[in-house]
């Protein structure tokens, strides 16, 4: 067991004891401080480092926030409300890729505009222009997500694709450049539920070009764009939704008077979806799948620079009015640090809102990446103000309203800031 004293200076007037003890099973009896001059020394050298680090010239928030506001001395607020802090806000359109989505939306509806794109890119090489195809099939299954009347028949047309694409760079951007062949090769049309799964046959001619093209590379394999003309907007899982849930290819084939199955492999999918941009003056219009985001900037300039700023609350009110619930209907948005004036780019780190207990319809969003933000702003590091966007943009089709800058006072963004001043 260990006991021993902790001193700040070197004369005894001023060391202040800590008793402390370190047992162990082989630590045999007491060991007095005295004997080990070396621990005190270490001591006063790791108490000194901690004094100059707090010390720094630029504050820096980690770890700040830990501590009660109550239990802050000379703690300032900060409140944009109350302050009449000059406030901004904005929505603009970003170019979203949906690589990674685990949903393929296709139809019309509500303004909205979505196409899938599939491909299947392995097939045994020994078939190439050999054996007779007897059919060819895909299955979709669908997901609980949709946009209209799902009673109604839906009707989907598979159209051969004639320019390259790729699931992660292809977004709305390279849509004016995008070909493909008007006339069907494949459709469904009928109406289903929303767990269920659909077939549609696919022309045997396009089958046989993808054959050829393993062992042809003048022949290119595309694949196939699928729309949806009527029915609304259907939901189907992608192939980031995992296996037994993917897009399937299935031909049947004839060689030498034998039937076999073959599978498309190695598949690649993703959408794609346009809409109206919804502008309201006193309005913040998120739209996922599209995609549209938020913009929101505060004044701070009442906080002195280089103060230490201790916690930091941003509030957000909804207009469920204005929104939609088409798929999952988050009631959430994230909120990014933007560290850029132009380019919109998002810092690493955001933060997901919650609803407010005590506060209904009202969203917070509060943490470190918050309180570093704010830091950065008040140490004058260039004040870009926040991002917001919309939960599951990459997947879903919703949209997602909250009062901005030019709504009324009590509707407004708002933030909250506790600071001190430093030390």
């Amino acid at each position: 067991m260990l006991s021993g004293e902790f001193s700040l200076a070197g004369d005894r007037r001023d060391t202040v004891f800590y008793p402390f003890t370190l047992a162990g099973p082989d630590s045999g009896g007491t060991v007095n401080n005295k004997e080990r001059p070396h621990v005190r020394i270490v001591t006063v050298f790791a108490a000194l480092l901690l004094f100059l680090t707090a010390c720094q010239n630029d504050p820096d928030p980690t770890g700040i926030g830990l501590v009660p506001d109550s239990d802050l001395i000379g703690a300032l607020q900060f409140d944009s409300q109350r302050d009449s802090s000059a406030l901004r806000s904005a929505v603009y359109p970003f170019v979203i890729k949906h690589g990674s989505s685990t949903s393929l939306s296709v139809g019309e509806a509500d303004g909205y505009s979505a196409r899938a794109l599939l491909r299947w890119s392995y097939f045994p090489e020994s078939i190439g222009r050999g054996g007779r195809i007897v059919s060819a099939s895909v299955r979709l299954r669908s997901q609980p997500f949709h946009i209209g009347d799902i009673t109604s028949s839906y009707r989907l047309e598979a159209r051969k694709i004639t320019s390259f694409w790729n699931s992660f760079t292809f977004s709305t951007a390279e849509w004016d450049s995008f070909t493909f062949e008007s006339t069907p090769a494949g459709a469904f049309e009928g109406s289903f539920g929303e767990a269920d799964s659909i077939d549609f046959a696919l022309d045997s001619t396009l089958v046989r070009t993808w054959f050829v093209a393993v062992i042809d590379t003048n022949v290119k394999n595309y694949g196939i764009l699928l729309e949806a003309p009527a029915g609304g907007i259907r939901s189907f899982h992608s192939v980031d939704a995992g296996a037994g849930l993917a897009p399937e290819l299935t031909i049947i084939m004839e060689m030498n008077g034998v039937l076999d199955t073959v599978r498309g492999e190695s598949s690649d999918d993703t959408y794609i979806a346009t809409g109206p941009l919804r502008e309201d003056a006193q309005r913040i219009v998120l739209q996922s799948g599209t995609s549209v985001r938020g913009q929101l900037f505060f004044d701070l300039s009442a906080i002195p620079p280089a103060s230490i700023i201790n916690y930091a609350t941003l509030y957000l009110t909804m207009d469920p009015a204005l929104g939609t619930a088409h798929y999952r209907g988050a009631d959430s948005v994230l909120v990014y640090e933007s560290v850029d004036s132009t380019a919109n780019i998002l810092s690493s780190s955001g933060v997901v809102t919650r609803l407010d207990d005590s506060m209904p319809g009202v969203l917070t969003a509060e943490g470190l990446p918050i309180i570093r933000a704010v830091q950065n702003w008040v140490n004058r590091k260039g004040n870009y103000g926040f991002v917001l966007v919309a939960m599951n943009e990459n997947t879903d089709l919703d949209r997602f309203a909250l009062y901005g800058a030019d709504a009324a006072a009590d509707k407004r963004p708002r933030l909250v800031v506790t600071y001190t001043s430093k030390p």
